[in-house]
């Protein structure tokens, strides 16, 4: 017996020649079930039906939070398929009601499954997506403002509407009150020489204002297609936000993030940890792709990614703070002691990159 939601799904779609046959489930996240529909003559889709819970915890309707983020997601994939042709869904359109929301999109292929990557492969995919998102950053986005996307009522917003070198000594303004609350804890880690470092790049990245650009908050290996000839994303989130900083994080998400989160019950079934060397390598192919040999921006990358975990150490520190982990935090972060581990992972990345005035994102030495 089918879903009583896919059913209803597919009397809304009214596809000429289908039958609920030509539908199986493919995937589920957080958020959505995922069904792939066989057609014959024309391309397979892929149907995404959202939820009526997420994390233990019945969603609500919000017609205006829906449009808004399936409206950023048919942005986002047009201004990517200008960028390079077809790495994002060609079709993409939604339906949304109290009852019934889903998405419908091209299928990009299955790909390759992340532990079955060569490291060249894995290098060579992440080049393609470090040289996708140099041309995506430098693209004027369609969308104005910054921060988080919303939908006004009659178009996309970004929530800040201010000018830009207000909103970038804002985002340096930030930086350094997050380090002040690190440094007045009882927290163990080398005071002087974090403050000292993130002061100096502050103080440098101030005068080196980054471009506002459409950006993907997600870059998981789940939202990749990872093949070689034709590397795919899916399932974007998009918001309006600095360009080097937003390439900084996916370097930051490969390099660290996804590994130190392995042991979260959102990722266990990942194996991250046991995969970071290929990891590593989509986030080196990436670099060269995103920098083409400019030494300045491998600089601009590394100091993008200490802020990164400048910024996780500060929301591990809040979280633990909680008298009680909510089921989305436990299902993410995981319980206080896994969240108080990965603290300390943060805390001496950062101590080792302050003491250490040689280290490199990336070694030009190491392509292959």
């Amino acid at each position: 017996m089918k879903d009583e939601d896919l059913k209803n799904a597919f009397e809304k779609l009214k596809i000429k020649n289908l039958k609920m046959e030509h539908i199986w489930k493919i995937g589920e996240g957080a958020w959505h079930n995922v069904y792939r529909i066989e057609r014959n003559f024309e391309e397979d889709l892929v149907l995404r039906i959202r939820k009526k819970n997420a994390y233990g915890q019945l969603q609500a309707y919000k017609e205006i939070d829906l449009i808004t983020e399936y409206e950023s997601s048919k942005v986002y994939y047009h201004q990517a398929n200008q960028c390079s042709f077809n790495i994002c869904p060609p079709v993409f359109d939604y339906f949304q009601e109290e009852s019934l929301a889903f998405t419908v999109e091209s299928f990009m292929g299955e790909g390759k499954k992340l532990q079955c990557l060569s490291h060249y492969e894995a290098f060579t995919i992440g080049e393609k997506l470090g040289e996708f998102f140099q041309v995506m950053h430098r693209k004027n986005p369609d969308i104005q403002g910054f921060g988080k996307i919303i939908w006004n009522g009659k178009l996309l917003e970004g929530k800040v509407q201010q000018e830009a070198h207000y909103i970038w000594q804002n985002d340096n303004d930030f930086y350094l009150s997050i380090l002040h609350s690190l440094t007045s804890t009882d927290l163990t880690f080398n005071r002087e020489k974090v403050v000292e470092k993130i002061l100096k790049l502050i103080e440098n990245r101030r005068e080196n204002q980054q471009k506002i650009s459409l950006v993907n908050q997600d870059v998981t290996p789940e939202n990749i297609i990872f093949n070689v000839d034709n590397v795919s994303l899916i399932d974007p989130f998009p918001s309006l936000d600095f360009d080097l900083k937003y390439a900084g994080y996916f370097v930051f998400c490969y390099k660290f993030l996804l590994p130190a989160y392995s042991n979260a019950a959102r990722y266990r079934n990942h194996a991250y940890n046991q995969n970071s060397n290929i990891l590593n390598r989509i986030a080196d192919g990436f670099i060269c792709g995103y920098i083409s040999d400019n030494v300045n921006l491998n600089k601009c990358l590394l100091d993008e990614y200490i802020l990164w975990i400048l910024l996780e150490a500060h929301e591990h520190f809040e979280t633990l703070e909680e008298s009680v982990l909510d089921p989305k935090t436990l299902q993410q972060m995981g319980d206080k002691d896994m969240i108080r581990n990965r603290l300390t992972l943060c805390l001496n990345e950062l101590e080792n990159l302050s003491l250490d005035n040689s280290f490199t994102l990336f070694n030009y030495n190491e392509r292959t």
